[in-house]
């Protein structure tokens, strides 16, 4: 494994059906000691000369195949610092939010190589965030969700 960090901005995007649940997609990062699974909101990479929340739509549109109005940024943390295919990366999120029918998210949009790590997309109620064993990121996603949603709200 590679000890130097390569820094990552990412732009995330905490998605709500319309019951308030939270659309995850679960992530399989290849790491020298095997395969890391977990599940995050839906985003990625923030290319250069790209705006946070163009980052974040651009994402959207191309993992599910939605073109949403996001609002935010509702949320910024450091992601921490995680291995991926031999190259250790210290992550930095931004997140938006946005709310879309139950039926519309599929990943539709993924390449053959994201398929590979991004293996299904599922809902989640606030009460299986709070209470599942899986590794979830953010961390504290089912207070975040919360509180992000209330926001989301505000927004109509």
């Amino acid at each position: 494994m590679n000890n130097q960090a390569r820094l990552r901005r990412s732009a995330r995007v905490f998605l709500f059906d319309e019951r308030g649940d939270l659309l995850l997609i679960r992530f399989v990062a290849q790491r020298s000691d095997g395969p890391y699974v977990c599940w995050v909101t839906p985003g990625g990479e923030v290319e250069v000369g790209e705006t946070d929340l163009a980052a974040a739509e651009r994402e959207l549109a191309e993992e599910l195949g939605l073109r949403l109005s996001l609002i935010g940024p509702v949320h910024e943390e450091s992601g921490g610092t995680y291995e991926h295919l031999g190259e250790t990366v210290r992550n930095y999120d931004v997140f938006f939010a946005a709310r879309c029918g139950r039926e519309m998210p599929r990943l539709a949009g993924v390449t053959e190589d994201e398929i590979a790590l991004m293996q299904e997309a599922r809902w989640w109620t606030l009460a299986e965030l709070k209470s599942t064993a899986e590794n979830i990121f953010p961390v504290e996603i089912s207070r975040l969700a919360g509180e992000v949603y209330v926001r989301v709200g505000e927004h109509r």
